[in-house]
């Protein structure tokens, strides 16, 4: 490199270090569903920058761990052999994949134009986006006093335009995970496929069993399931972008594959929407679930909904401030009579602690990142602005 360009580049990489540094640290994050990478994953994300799945040609052997990971993801969701599924930039594109899918497979096997997909009420917004994206309508189904998705509501809206319904294993707002087994049984008595949004529940879910809790349901052990989102840049700790999608056969797949022809091997198929796609996130979820494995992410679960016990315990000590839900997940919302949240979130910014807000609550997410100091930290600055 030339001796002037050498020195513009240290003095580059100063000032970003002085530009961002207070974007680098975590420690009063409480809304993120995304947690720092490790020490290994961040040497990943520089050494392997150039590699770009979207030309697989060029770069057989990451496309070969990409299988691995894809494999990995599919015995986590209980799918059957004939699974197909890719890597993706994270929960709203595989939500957008998975109603693309539904709306083309109803298109050609029913002939419905101008469909409608029924979502919860807790869906997330890459489903309003998606549905104006495919010209789709959004049939918006009530929630029950748990906070799941009305299975008596979606008996009565399914029609002849339903084209997709979508249940969410692990909601944004409450971490809730829906009656997917219900749902399945009303995809499969009326031929509608079911998408599942696990984006943030699907690393958590299956492993509550073994730290001592109960495990729900919402897999492809239920037949109706046709697609499933989950993402490894969440509860995993992997590279931003990082998501998954898996289907359970072709048969939907098939509606949607692009053959793209210019790229290094002109055989590629592509199910996203994205083309270039990051062969480093790829890299990393590929080393956490080969060599750290699934004892890694229990250890990260356990670790979180410790924390949120022991969190929930020292929020309910505060006067003056309710609880919305008995957490289910890593997840906790609420809210006090002394102020509105967006003036409490307002307040706990302004002290340097980043929080958000769901419908008229507080909302925070319970991540690896945290530590029980972070915790009773949070509590006497929270404590001392609502005294």
């Amino acid at each position: 490199m030339i001796p002037e360009f050498e020195k513009k580049v240290e003095e580059i990489k100063l000032y970003l270090e002085q530009l961002l540094q207070n974007e680098k640290s975590y420690d009063h994050v409480l809304s993120s569903m995304c947690t720092p990478p490790a020490e290994l994953t961040r040497y990943i994300a520089s050494q392997f920058a150039e590699i770009n799945l979207g030309d697989p040609g060029l770069f057989p052997k990451t496309v070969e761990l990409e299988k691995e990971v894809l494999k990995e993801i599919a015995q986590i969701l209980n799918a059957p052999k004939a699974w197909v599924g890719s890597t993706t930039s994270g929960g709203s594109e595989s939500n957008l994949i998975g109603c693309w899918a539904a709306r083309n497979w109803s298109k050609e096997l029913k002939g419905i134009t101008n469909g409608k997909v029924l979502l919860p009420k807790s869906a997330h917004i890459s489903f309003e986006k998606t549905v104006d994206i495919l010209g789709l309508e959004i049939d918006w189904i009530p929630l029950t006093s748990n906070h799941q998705i009305d299975i008596e509501v979606v008996k009565e809206k399914i029609d002849s335009k339903t084209v997709a319904l979508v249940g969410i294993a692990g909601t944004t707002g409450t971490g809730v995970c829906d009656d997917i087994p219900a749902l399945s049984e009303i995809a499969v008595d009326n031929k509608i496929p079911l998408h599942v949004d696990a984006a943030h529940g699907g690393m958590i879910l299956p492993f509550l069993n073994d730290i001592g809790m109960t495990s729900p349901s919402f897999g492809f052990e239920n037949e109706g399931v046709t697609s499933i989102t989950i993402d490894n840049h969440k509860i995993l700790g992997s590279l931003i972008p990082g998501g998954n999608i898996i289907f359970r056969s072709l048969e939907y797949t098939s509606k949607i594959e692009k053959r793209i022809s210019y790229l290094s091997d002109s055989q590629t198929r592509q199910i996203t929407i994205t083309g270039t796609r990051p062969g480093n996130s790829v890299i990393a979820a590929w080393v956490l679930l080969r060599y750290f494995s699934k004892e890694f992410i229990i250890s990260r679960v356990k670790h979180s909904f410790e924390l949120t016990k022991h969190l929930v315990e020292q929020l309910k000590e505060i006067p003056n401030l309710e609880l919305i839900f008995d957490p289910t997940l890593n997840i906790i919302g609420f809210s006090t009579s002394k102020m509105t949240a967006d003036k409490l979130v307002e307040k706990l910014r302004i002290l340097g602690w980043d929080l958000s807000i769901y419908n008229h609550w507080v909302r925070i997410v319970v991540m690896p990142h945290f530590t029980k100091e972070m915790v009773d930290k949070f509590i006497i600055v929270l404590s001392k602005i609502l005294e």
